[in-house]
């Protein structure tokens, strides 16, 4: 059996990176041992958005609870300000902007699939390791590999179940990107039409064209989507559900696997919409928080976080389930919310599609009784490519030299061990400028618009005082670092001996 070393590009030297695929701390490699994982990747739900991580305008009981019961992240990052590069990146263990998005998201259903024929994927990893797998929530990552995506066929291309996911429970793109619907293992829930409500607000119904929100939207999204199909949403969408409905989605795959296969690990790969806009939500939970629709909706993505804690403790399986609680970016800018004193992003500068902190820094949590230790905090840097390397390192699996190109094993930090595992991240904007970090030091900017920043992380992570000009000899070598791991294609490189 072939051992494997880590080689990581960074501007000084190429030295040996923590975690080599085998599963360490102990874990034994068997089915029985292996945990369940739950990797919950909230929608824009900003660093300062729950009162573990400070806010004190709400109360979410649910996560605060997760996070005394294991570990809070305080230097984790998402590695772009937007959504679907994210999802691509967590699930390849690979940064996005190597493939063909080099800017931007997808912006509608009728794109093909992003992620590469070929690739294998944390689903794909898991299912060979023996896991059950399952994909619900949000999509944004396409379908097949033509387009417009046919969606008059009901049964669409190459997807989840490709990548490695046994059931998949999905929007086809996103809750505001056409067409609108449901898509169960690649069959298309419900028959499409013209929308009769706008889409960001349903009580705006009626002869749309008169709406002037109705227009604005239909300009934006075929100046976006290039008029690869038509706004279309499900006969039967019902918009307050919808992460009600993927949360009952997820407890269920969670029971029927304990009642189905119960001595079988499982891998819930959950996205639920929230706190992202249209911010709309079952009636319960509107006003709850007497600030703002938006922070409403993080109130209720407590909630759902809520409802799988409680699924796992009810079938007895908390003390070896992994459960991890993070965001795929920053948070929007909420000025009713900033105004009553609740702050997503809390103290951080920028917000969602910029490469301030506010854009990409994210809480992340985790808890496994049997492994974290309970109240714990780290301020580790790490990226939220560093899953795949992670769920390898916990699971046995070897990951090869076309896997997880940009993903460390973060599982030290997470057991607590003062470890510092990966020497750099890449950040990206949704306009495709990059950022990067190197220990304490953060450098982006030097274009023909935009000056150089330099900033001291550890002293100044608001980005307070720009540096650039007293330092110049560190933007020289950041830029010189990031230009290197541009042109290498990867950070971490696995070979044999």
């Amino acid at each position: 059996m072939k051992k494997y070393k880590y080689t990581v590009f960074v501007s000084t030297a190429l030295f040996m990176c923590a975690g080599s695929g085998r599963a360490g701390n102990g874990i034994k490699n068997t089915a029985s041992s292996q945990p369940n994982i739950i990797y919950l990747m909230a929608d824009d739900l900003g660093y300062g958005d729950f009162s573990c991580y400070g806010a004190d305008k709400i109360k979410t009981p649910h996560v605060d609870a997760l996070a005394q019961g294991g570990i809070r992240l305080t230097d984790a990052h998402s590695p772009a300000s937007v959504c679907t590069p994210t999802r691509y990146a967590v699930l390849t263990g690979r940064y996005c902007w190597r493939g063909r998005l080099k800017k931007g998201v997808l912006w509608s259903a009728y794109d093909r699939l992003l992620i590469e024929k070929g690739r294998k994927t944390i689903g794909n990893m898991m299912q060979e390791k023996g896991y059950h797998t399952a994909q619900i929530g949000k999509w944004h990552l396409g379908w097949g590999d033509t387009e417009p995506v046919d969606f008059s066929t009901g049964i669409l291309g190459r997807g989840p179940k490709d990548l490695g996911f046994d059931y998949s429970f999905i929007t086809a793109g996103a809750q505001n990107m056409a067409p609108i619907v449901f898509v169960e293992n690649h069959k298309v829930m419900s028959k499409l039409k013209t929308p009769d409500c706008y889409v960001y607000d349903p009580q705006i119904k009626g002869d749309l064209k008169k709406s002037d929100k109705w227009k604005k939207y239909t300009q934006w999204y075929k100046k976006k989507n290039g008029h690869m199909g038509p706004e279309l949403v499900a006969e039967d969408w019902e918009p307050y559900r919808v992460d009600e409905i993927f949360c009952e989605k997820a407890v269920a795959f969670i029971k029927n696997h304990q009642a189905n296969h119960p001595g079988k690990p499982f891998y819930l790969h959950f996205t639920p919409e929230a706190p992202h806009l249209p911010n709309i939500m079952p009636e319960r939970f509107r006003g709850a928080s007497q600030i703002s629709d938006r922070v409403d909706h993080v109130l209720f993505l407590d909630w759902i976080i809520g409802q799988i804690t409680a699924t796992v403790k009810e079938l007895g399986i908390e003390e070896n389930t992994l459960i991890i609680v993070t965001s795929d970016n920053g948070a929007t800018g909420d000025r009713e919310a900033s105004k009553a004193g609740h702050h997503a992003n809390g103290k951080l500068k920028g917000t969602k599609r910029t490469l301030p902190e506010g854009g990409h820094r994210v809480p992340f949590i985790a808890v496994w009784p049997a492994r974290i230790k309970a109240g714990t905090q780290s301020d580790t840097l790490i990226c939220l490519t560093d899953m795949m390397a992670t769920f390898a390192a916990i699971t046995g699996y070897k990951l090869d030299n076309e896997m997880g190109e940009d993903s460390f094993n973060a599982l030290p930090v997470l057991l607590g061990e003062e470890r510092i595992i990966r020497d750099t991240i890449m950040h990206h904007s949704l306009g495709g400028q990059f950022a990067i970090r190197q220990g304490k030091w953060k450098y982006y900017g030097g274009g023909k618009k935009d000056p150089n920043h330099l900033y001291d992380m550890e002293k100044d992570y608001c980005e307070t005082t720009n540096l650039a000009d007293q330092y110049p000899e560190i933007v020289d070598r950041l830029k010189a670092v990031m230009q290197k791991e541009k042109d290498a294609g990867r950070t971490v490189l696995r070979t044999a001996p």
